[in-house]
């Protein structure tokens, strides 16, 4: 008959072992930098709506300088805002990403970075033929041309420097949630009386 301190032992060790393994992701899954990643993969991505997941409750507001799809706010219903937001590519260049400091309450992580902003000029052609014929123009393949160039020149190639150190705290369904301000942003907007700026006179 097994002894029952071995018995109990094996036990122990047997249930360690499991709980080492089982406890493995949430480790690795504790990286602050991994919030910082996962934020900026969503930005790429366009999945405007989990962005503010990624920040505490004092920052959440911040999440809105990111979101493209504001652009919708302000705009007539006529306008293809989705083709406008389809057209917009962004690209995360990181240099650098490491963890400076960190606590039970509080990790501070270093970015070195860019964040550029582009323009695929075809779904933009819906957008772009909503707005002149909005201006009482003839969206001819010419005027295209013109207030394309003009899109392409207010936004084409913009980048943003992500470079900086940001404040992270705990969170409860993600390890660590962005709690201070982040320096950089995903272009300016343009509203729709920048637009009828733009617009040539007839």
């Amino acid at each position: 008959m097994t002894n029952p301190r071995m018995r109990l032992a094996a036990a122990a060790g047997s249930m360690a072992l499991a709980m080492s393994i089982v406890a493995t992701p949430a480790m690795a899954q504790a990286d602050p930098t991994a919030t910082i990643q996962g934020f900026l993969d969503q930005v790429v991505a366009k999945n405007f709506e989990a962005l503010p997941s990624y920040f505490c409750e004092d920052q959440a507001d911040q999440a809105g300088e990111f979101d493209m799809s504001e652009l919708a706010e302000g705009l007539p219903p006529e306008m293809d805002v989705q083709a406008l937001l389809d057209a917009f590519v962004f690209e995360v260049q990181l240099d650098s990403l490491y963890v400076v400091s960190q606590s039970d309450t509080e990790a501070v992580v270093d970015v070195v970075g860019n964040l550029s902003m582009d323009i695929d000029p075809e779904p933009l052609v819906p957008f772009i033929t909503t707005v002149i014929e909005m201006s009482g123009m003839e969206a001819d393949e010419a005027t295209v041309d013109m207030f394309m160039g003009m899109m392409l020149a207010e936004f084409e190639g913009e980048s943003e420097d992500i470079s900086g150190e940001v404040t992270l705290v705990p969170g409860e369904e993600m390890a660590w949630l962005i709690c201070s301000d982040l320096d950089f942003g995903v272009g300016d907007e343009m509203s729709e009386e920048e637009m009828s700026e733009e617009a040539p006179a007839e």
